[in-house]
């Protein structure tokens, strides 16, 4: 139950990601601007508990930054290029899809275009056992990408 509600909770972000991003201009594109400039560096945590049989489960960040979509990819994919422990398992630029594997574990990064100046990075990976939401390696992995970018963010509500 819980993996299709975070399943969902993923699904509803990134929609309302690609909504944003073709809603056309009009008198409530203020009230918007306004709505996303308070969201603008606040990472979004996610996380799925363990599933039965020893599973783990899944773990999601997400943020919107005050950036190009493509200079937010080619950032992380420049980071995960120079970190030695970590393996590029697939690079999707047209899509703006990253996988990266760190030993067992994996994530998928994508950068979503909101206009030509914000995007929405999300990260998705294996859940460890008692990751929190400053502990969890997504989320350790969207602040180092903020910091290499000069762009302020911080853990928000999940």
């Amino acid at each position: 139950m819980k993996s299709g509600t975070v399943h969902l909770s993923v699904m509803l972000t990134v929609l309302v990601g690609l909504a944003l991003s073709v809603l056309p201009v009009g008198p409530a594109e203020a009230q918007w601007v306004m709505l996303a400039r308070r969201a603008v560096g606040r990472i979004h945590h996610m996380a799925e508990a363990n599933q039965q049989g020893g599973r783990t489960g899944y773990d999601f960040a997400t943020v919107i930054l005050e950036a190009p979509a493509d200079r937010v990819f080619a950032t992380a994919v420049q980071m995960a290029r120079r970190n030695p422990a970590v393996r590029v398992v697939s690079e999707d630029s047209g899509q703006r899809r990253l996988q990266v594997a760190e030993g067992d574990r994996t994530a998928t990064l994508n950068v979503v275009p909101f206009n030509d100046e914000v995007s929405q990075l999300l990260i998705a990976g294996h859940a460890g056992p008692g990751e929190g939401p400053t502990a969890s390696l997504v989320v350790q992995a969207v602040l180092r990408i903020c910091r290499e970018m000069g762009k302020q963010c911080e853990v928000g509500g999940g």
